[in-house]
């Protein structure tokens, strides 16, 4: 493959990567395509309290839609730990118009321990959902089933 050339993927964010300033410090290339929901799963707060998303059928989990490149990746990689921390897997998204969108999300690989988010943490997902207009008692749920 040609090295010059950039392949653009969507990504869709559910977590901390919702905060449009914190993406931009991070991707500043990336472009927001809008909002979706990542049908059949919810999202949990997990090891080293960050948040990732389990399969649970009937709910929905809200995410931002950013198309993406090669380069975006690569501080995207290094942020979410990936390999050891983090797999990216494919999903489907489901827009508000019903139009489905071929994405990937950022997986949690296998852990064994779950713990509540630091105060930071919490505050840049929380601003995440104000900036996407999500209902934050999604991250409320979340949290009292981490207490």
């Amino acid at each position: 493959m040609d090295e010059n050339i950039v392949l653009e993927t969507a990504y869709a964010a559910y977590g901390s990567n919702l905060n449009l300033e914190k993406m931009a410090q991070r991707c500043p290339n990336a472009k927001c395509l809008g909002k979706g929901y990542l049908l059949d799963y919810k999202v949990t707060f997990a090891k080293r309290g960050f948040l990732d998303v389990v399969e649970c059928i009937g709910e929905k989990v809200p995410v931002g839609l950013f198309k993406v490149t090669t380069e975006d990746l690569k501080p995207l990689d290094v942020y979410e730990e990936y390999p050891e921390l983090y797999d990216r897997i494919p999903v489907t998204v489901t827009k508000e118009n019903g139009e489905t969108v071929s994405a990937f999300v950022y997986k949690m690989n296998a852990y064994d321990s779950v713990e509540k988010p630091s105060k930071e943490y919490w505050d840049i997902i929380v601003k995440g959902y104000q900036d996407f207009d999500f209902d934050p008692n999604i991250l409320d749920a979340a949290l009292k089933a981490v207490e």
